[in-house]
């Protein structure tokens, strides 16, 4: 009886509360599968997030940049010098009467006749300088003033010196040209190639494994009368050697002048006589980090106006139809 009265109590208890189930192994796997795929989810929005965030990152560090590098090239344009002309009228006169005089063959009040002027030697072609070009693409104009062409650009620029430039005379790197603080310096710009002997990158130095030189933006500030003496005695390796490497992240840059009618490839100021009313500058920049054809390059423009220009005055031609021409 006794025991009969325990197995209805155990079965009672066992009625009243549920039994213990544990995970079948369809339920393990399905778990198990839904984490995995969560996570996976996850790793991949986080993915998405930092891939994103450092895409525009580069974007607006190569923004930044190229505003900096275009607001330098600003500066320095508008800062080019141009002089007038000297009117050289008054003194051929007084040139063409004295000779006039000395030799006794004309009235010394004329003095109009553009003959007596060339026989005072003030139109003599030997008398005039030329422009002289190198191969290199250095240019020494006869005046301040500008030339460039597609690819590069050299202007002649008016700033007083700094203090900082006073110690470049202690630079004592024989591949540089000695600079020499003044008021009137000529700027370069140029995109040098890479693997080219030319500017070297100073973070490159820091780098024992690197061997070949960075391409890149350069930008040479040297004086006008060193500009010169290097280009005439034929000194360009230096010259070449010499200047900054601004951006190595710049591939390409192109400029235009605005003559007030169309845009021109070419510009000289010495030839055209004035310098042109703005400049229109294009720069093509990937990240030197990255190869690139897994980039697409990022074109960058802007319009510099030149307030020192002047519109060039054609010259009329003559009407010759009177006299059957």
């Amino acid at each position: 009886m006794i025991q009969t009265g325990l197995t209805n109590v155990t079965n009672a208890a066992r009625l009243g509360r549920p039994r213990r189930r544990g995970f079948t192994l369809l339920e393990l796997f399905l778990t198990l599968s839904m984490a995995v795929v969560l996570m996976t989810l996850v790793n991949a929005a986080f993915r998405f997030y930092a891939v994103d965030m450092d895409s525009n990152d580069m974007d607006m560090r190569r923004t930044m940049l190229a505003s900096a590098v275009m607001q330098m090239i600003e500066d320095d344009l508008r800062a080019s010098l141009h002089p007038e002309p000297l009117d050289t009228s008054a003194l051929e006169t007084l040139l063409a009467s004295t000779a006039a005089s000395a030799t006794g063959g004309g009235n010394s009040g004329d003095s109009g006749d553009p003959g007596d002027a060339e026989a005072a030697g003030m139109d003599d072609p030997a008398l005039e300088e030329e422009p002289v070009t190198s191969v290199s693409g250095v240019a020494v104009l006869q005046t301040p003033g500008l030339i460039g062409d597609q690819y590069q650009l050299q202007i002649d620029t008016s700033r007083l010196p700094r203090l900082e430039e006073y110690a470049m005379l202690m630079d004592v790197d024989p591949g540089n040209l000695a600079d020499l603080p003044s008021d009137l310096k000529t700027v370069t710009y140029y995109v040098q190639a890479a693997d080219s002997i030319g500017i070297e990158d100073p973070l490159a130095k820091l780098d024992a494994t690197t061997s070949t030189t960075a391409g890149g933006l350069v930008r040479r500030v040297l004086d006008r009368s060193a500009t010169t003496f290097a280009s005439t005695s034929g000194n360009l390796a230096a010259l070449g050697q010499t200047g900054e490497l601004l951006a190595p992240e710049v591939t390409g840059i192109e400029f235009s002048y605005w003559d007030g009618v169309t845009w021109q490839i070419e510009w000289n100021s010495d030839e055209l006589g004035e310098l042109p009313l703005a400049v229109k500058i294009q720069l093509v920049m990937v990240d030197p980090l990255v190869a690139e054809s897994e980039q697409e390059p990022r074109l960058f423009q802007h319009v510099v106006k030149l307030s020192m220009a002047k519109i060039i005055e054609e010259e009329e031609e003559e009407d010759l139809s009177g006299v059957g021409l």
